[in-house]
């Protein structure tokens, strides 16, 4: 059982530039296609792009779970940075899970770092802390990166 906040950040180096792999994920419509959690993303009424206070649903599958959750985006600057907070209608003076997606410029094209701070995992009944669920976390982010850099480099 999950006793502490988790954190976790990976990088992948892409062939293409940080503008076009910020457009790919800052398009949240698409993010069910990369990763093994998220099986779908829609903007909320009156949001339709990834401006900062834009609102979203996703929709997830992990560990036998089924959830959706109601997310804000906290950051979008095109080619440097895309966060959003989850979820999106819990007191701000509570734990919310953050994901932040990075972009830098390389000699390749760009860096890419996944990254989150999931204080939420340490919910006691909550279904998403499980036994294995950081390690399910951290797998999940090393293949939405890698889905990612090959619908990049496709493009």
């Amino acid at each position: 059982m999950i006793t502490q906040p988790i954190e976790f950040s990976a990088s992948i180096e892409i062939s293409a530039a940080p503008a076009d792999v910020w457009a790919l994920i800052s398009d949240i419509t698409r993010m069910g296609e990369w990763s093994p959690e998220c099986v779908k993303a829609e903007w909320g009424e009156g949001s339709t792009g990834p401006a900062v206070g834009a609102r979203y649903t996703g929709h997830n599958n992990a560990g036998g779970f089924e959830w959706s959750v109601p997310v804000v985006v906290s950051a979008s600057v095109p080619g440097e940075v895309f966060a959003f907070i989850a979820p999106e209608d819990m007191d701000p003076a509570e734990n919310r899970t953050v994901w932040t997606y990075s972009f830098a410029a390389s000699p390749e094209g760009c860096t890419l770092t996944e990254s989150f701070h999931a204080p939420l995992l340490n919910v006691e009944g909550s279904p998403s802390n499980f036994e294995g669920r950081y390690e399910m976390l951290c797998a999940a982010v090393q293949q939405t990166l890698q889905s990612i850099k090959t619908a990049a480099e496709k493009n």
